[in-house]
């Protein structure tokens, strides 16, 4: 690339960072680290595209016996850091029990005295689709090149200042030390994709619903089949109409960009040179945590102490 187009990719880039970064408001972020928990709540933990939106979707159906009346999941499942943003309260009853939040915050800033679904994904998925979903909604296809949103954004996001959202590697490394406790469930995005039925039985089992016909139902509309036919209902269109002019967009921009992809198989679209600075990441955030010099190795480890217990 020669130097007038790095500069203006980079110029591009730092306009995304600035709206980006009015996606909340600190009055907003400020609410939901100091929500009233109950006891019997549930929160949906994971870094951006990562899986939260399907799981969204298995724990609504498995409450509510396969309610589909709701204009967007985060209608009935809300998103904890957006919610005062977009005229949800986090206080009271939801229309089904228990009572399920999403969230982004990594484990320091996630409310206490609840239980937690924590779910994670390989970190070259995670770049692409965390690249893809923000591409012609908070910056214009062809602005901003996959390189350089992974190395100067998916990259360098760390553990948060004040109050905010860690970048992938701190939030997996700061909830593995809580993995096995009994109020946290572990899921790792690549067993809902292998094995859809086993993963909402774990979770069914987790939110003390037993009902054969309730869990079969929800499994069934948690498919990717079933959520691509509705994909109206995952296009995170509240937080666009509540935030876009803040952001300084056009109301309508990324109207209708639903967010039920392909859901993974996209890791080719990453540079070696990516793949590698991303390896690195995880060795210096991860590995001293998790044990495991990869995510895959990770991923093999606990599914090996999973068949041994």
């Amino acid at each position: 690339m020669d130097p007038a187009q790095v500069e203006k990719e980079l110029a591009a880039f730092a306009a995304f960072q600035d709206r980006n970064s009015r996606c909340n408001s600190d009055n907003g972020l400020e609410a939901a680290v100091k929500m009233k928990v109950e006891g019997s709540d549930v929160f949906i933990s994971t870094t951006a595209k990562a899986g939260t939106t399907w799981m969204q979707q298995i724990c609504h159906q498995l409450r509510s016996g396969g309610d589909m009346d709701f204009e967007e999941i985060c209608d009935v499942v809300p998103f904890l850091e957006t919610a005062m943003d977009t005229g949800i309260s986090l206080d009271g009853e939801q229309r089904f029990q228990p009572r399920v939040f999403k969230t982004h915050f990594w484990e320091p800033l996630t409310p206490k005295g609840a239980r937690y679904i924590v779910v994670v994904r390989h970190p070259y998925d995670v770049a692409v689709s965390f690249f893809k979903f923000l591409e012609g909604w908070i910056f214009e296809a062809g602005e901003i090149s996959l390189e350089t949103f992974s190395n100067e954004l998916f990259l360098k996001r760390g553990a948060p200042e004040g109050i905010g959202n860690a970048g992938s590697f701190h939030h997996m490394a700061s909830w593995w030390p809580r993995h096995a406790d009994p109020d946290v469930l572990w899921v790792f995005f690549e067993d809902m994709k292998e094995d859809l039925q086993a993963q909402v039985e774990r979770v069914a089992a987790f939110m003390d619903i037993t009902d054969p016909a309730v869990i079969a139902q929800a499994v069934h509309k948690s498919t990717f089949a079933f959520m691509k036919e509705h994909q109206g209902h995952y296009d995170e269109n509240r937080l666009k109409r509540s935030r876009n002019l803040e952001m300084g967009l056009k109301p309508e921009a990324g109207a209708g960009q639903g967010k039920v992809r392909v859901g993974g198989g996209q890791q080719h679209l990453l540079s070696d040179r990516t793949k590698a600075a991303i390896d690195e990441k995880w060795r210096d955030i991860c590995q001293p945590v998790m044990g495991a010099a990869s995510y895959t190795e990770w991923r093999a480890a606990w599914k090996s102490e999973q068949g041994s217990k």
